[in-house]
């Protein structure tokens, strides 16, 4: 995997830690990337918090231009995320 997409998925992790969720790779297979994310919650901006197929469309984007053999991002929306 590369390490644009590492990143990618980092700096979603980044924009999402501030209402508390979090995003975390899971698997790339062929061409669709398995990422697994916690949503945050803001109770003063519900709105916010990024809806997970949102956050796929914005993922797939940028991942796109890092790694254009990546045609999609499947997220998986858990409660929470294990530390690792």
């Amino acid at each position: 995997m590369s390490t644009g997409i590492e990143q990618v998925v980092a700096h979603f992790d980044e924009i999402v830690k501030p209402d508390g969720g979090s995003v975390k790779l899971l698997a790339q297979e062929g061409s669709t990337l398995r990422v697994a994310y916690a949503p945050g919650v803001n109770e003063q901006c519900a709105t916010c918090v990024i809806p997970g197929p949102d956050l796929a469309d914005m993922m797939t984007e940028l991942i796109r231009a890092e790694d254009s053999s990546i045609t999609e991002v499947l997220i998986t929306e858990v409660a929470t995320l294990e530390e690792s």
